[in-house]
């Protein structure tokens, strides 16, 4: 991993030895460059499709191992699409093969990038979380008969001033029963990682001698759902929202503490929406740039 310093202050991780050994593994080291990692088709398992016509001259699987490594280390931009490749590891078949052709196509334009800091002055650190769900986002492209094709895709980023700390994108293992649901149970699962990383902070604070600035300051969580906006708001379940599991609902009290604020954000600034989905190059750049910071 290398940390570059940038002129204006700011500070860049990268692994862009990994990207080239990636390209290299694959025979790609000059291959052309694409705008996006991935399709805005979900990419099914297509079980009848044709074979892999390359795996005498790459491992799916090696290559699959370390596009995860640099996903979740300096590259989040990539996680949604490494991760619905991953899923078809154990049987990949040429659709497979070409969306990490797509990836690594995608790496070649910008194997000089990683993730972008900036330093602030702040007093009170900043610990906020965008959040997001795609609701029966594999309908139409797994068998029908394959419960999967009817689960939802959870996506969420945590982000300590403005960079990114958490991220996660995968399919949730409850089926969830309408939008509402599957965004409350993304939800959930963000607030598993914020809350006890807000402890984290906040003991930090306590023995580095930081004040109250990490104690006292609420981290927001950004949702663009308003359904599961009122619900994790709400103090009471309802009528409509009595099925959901009770082990979604544990976040409540540090909302109502105040510790949390769960507050809207338009769809079109969510940047959790990378995570859940293949977006088309215009809104993937914009929303690149918001968490990658280039």
């Amino acid at each position: 991993m290398e940390i570059i310093n940038n002129l204006d202050g700011s500070f860049e991780l990268r692994q862009s030895g990994l990207i080239k050994r990636i390209l290299s593994a694959m025979g790609m080291e000059e291959c052309n460059s694409t705008r996006t990692p991935a399709d805005t088709k979900p990419l099914g398992a297509d079980s009848h499709g044709r074979a892999c016509s390359r795996q005498d001259r790459w491992q799916y699987s090696s290559v699959v191992g370390m596009m995860l490594y640099l996903a979740g280390n300096t590259r989040p931009d990539i996680a949604f699409a490494v991760h619905q490749a991953a899923r078809h590891t154990h049987n990949p078949r040429a659709v497979h093969e070409e969306a990490l052709i797509k990836i690594a196509r995608y790496l070649q334009g910008s194997k000089d990038k990683g993730l972008r800091f900036h330093p602030s002055d702040s007093n009170q650190p900043r610990l906020d979380a965008y959040c997001d769900a795609d609701f029966a986002g594999l309908w139409g492209s797994e068998a029908a008969d394959d419960p999967t094709c009817v689960k939802s895709r959870t996506g969420y980023v945590i982000m300590y001033e403005g960079c990114p700390v958490i991220w996660k994108s995968k399919l949730q293992s409850l089926i969830a029963l309408s939008t509402m649901e599957a965004e409350y149970i993304s939800l959930s699962m963000c607030m598993r990682d914020l809350i006890p990383l807000r402890r984290v902070l906040q003991d930090l604070c306590e023995v580095f001698d930081l004040g109250e600035a990490g104690v006292s300051a609420h981290s927001t969580v950004f949702e663009d759902n308003s359904a599961a906006l009122t619900l994790a708001n709400s103090p009471q379940m309802t009528p409509r929202s009595k099925h959901i599991a009770l082990r979604y609902h544990f976040f409540r009290s540090e909302v109502a503490s105040g510790n949390i604020k769960v507050v809207a954000i338009s769809t079109a600034e969510q940047i959790a929406d990378v995570f859940t989905k293949g977006v088309t190059f215009q809104k993937f750049e914009y929303l690149r740039e918001k968490l990658m910071g280039w």
